[in-house]
């Protein structure tokens, strides 16, 4: 028994990988990485398992280096019998495209930015002007991360706009005004505040009545009318 037992271990010592496989599993809900994309960082990183040893194949090694490509949520590899290699990810979640300062980039859910790929479209808040060290992406996380989550503000606020005095516009797909936030504090309630707005006055007289909604100021909701309406 000890015999045969020790001619089968040196036999699937010497088995090599067959096959690699990619799986994104969250690709039903997120489509900014694609398998190819994989099997492409695996190669770029020299990590390419097929045809070595099953042996000589660190899967821990390939994990490590793969989470370092910055675009990658989890990663897991495993080996599995008949000789493949299995490669299972998970995407980091952009809440935000920021385009200001020269820069082009998006943010994640945990603030951590990411390639601006051209070829990845999504419903995000885009955020643009004065995002410096006065106004960092960071400041306006919270913000971008709620319209994110909520359905209705994300299908309804295009631009987080910071103005030359570092107060945050927002522009809606719907309606011709701009939406005077201020600061971003508050936001939740300065939100609610003009859901209300939009269901008892909006409804009533337009979307296009008023130049500018204003929320700057706590429990209050300025409409200024639009001239030559």
């Amino acid at each position: 028994m000890f015999v045969s037992f020790f001619i089968l271990r040196s036999y699937a010592a010497e088995d090599k990988c067959r096959d690699l496989q990619v799986e994104i599993l969250d690709s039903a809900a997120l489509h900014y990485v694609s398998p190819a994309d994989v099997y492409g960082y695996i190669e770029e990183y020299d990590l390419d398992p097929c045809g070595k040893p099953l042996s000589q194949i660190d899967t821990e090694k390939m994990e490590r280096t793969l989470r370092l490509n910055g675009v990658l949520g989890s990663v897991e590899c495993y080996k599995k019998a008949g000789g493949i290699v299995c490669v299972e990810v998970t995407q980091r979640v952009p809440v935000m495209r920021v385009m200001a300062n020269g820069g082009n980039y998006y943010v994640d859910t945990e603030g951590r930015r990411m390639v601006a790929r051209a070829q990845y479209r999504a419903h995000l808040p885009l955020v643009t002007g004065c995002v410096d060290s006065v106004m960092t992406y960071s400041d306006l996380l919270p913000l971008a991360r709620y319209i994110y989550n909520d359905s209705f503000w994300n299908a309804q606020i295009e631009q987080i706009y910071v103005n030359e005095r570092h107060e945050i516009e927002l522009i809606p797909r719907v309606g011709r005004q701009t939406i005077l936030l201020g600061s971003a504090q508050d936001y939740e309630a300065k939100l609610d505040n003009l859901m209300q707005v939009y269901r008892q006055v909006f409804n009533q007289t337009g979307w296009s009545m008023y130049d500018t909604v204003s929320l700057k100021f706590k429990d209050q909701v300025v409409c200024t009318r639009r001239k030559k309406w």
